[in-house]
């Protein structure tokens, strides 16, 4: 089946494990840019959290470098499945072009994501993650119709 024309009934409804299901509320519902932004918001504001030491959610990163990979690729999976389908949703509705590839777009949102959450980590400053995900949602908006 063409990509392109897939409908946006994929669903997803399973939070991905303790970490990642940060913003999953917002993830699950999402549908326009706007709800996009929130996210990143969201998804940023809790991590400053984690960095802080204001959080009491376990690192998965911390978890799997420590020999505990039991649950670090099933929450990447389903966060890059929920990306997918809300900007399949995002396509469907007009607000993406056309040819807006969602497995790509997600792909590249769940690097930002994971790329900037471990130097923001590994660093102690917020500022990596901001900024992969600024980026990214950039290239996602580059794909708006409107």
């Amino acid at each position: 089946m063409d990509r392109s024309r897939r409908s946006s009934s994929r669903a997803v409804s399973e939070p991905p494990g303790e970490v990642l299901a940060l913003g999953w509320s917002l993830l699950c519902g999402l549908d326009s840019l706007e709800d996009l932004a929130r996210w990143r918001d969201e998804i940023v504001d809790l991590h400053r959290e984690l960095i802080l030491g204001t959080s009491a959610v376990p690192d998965i990163a911390s978890r799997a470098r420590d020999g505990d990979r039991s649950g670090v690729a099933h929450p990447i999976a389903a966060t890059r499945e929920a990306l997918a389908a809300g900007i399949e949703r995002m396509r469907d509705n007009g607000e993406l072009a056309v040819d807006a590839d969602p497995e790509r777009l997600a792909t590249g949102l769940t690097a930002a994501l994971q790329g900037g959450s471990l130097l923001a980590r590994t660093n102690r400053d917020i500022a990596p993650l901001g900024a992969a995900l600024d980026l990214a949602l950039s290239y996602v908006r580059s794909h708006s119709a409107r």
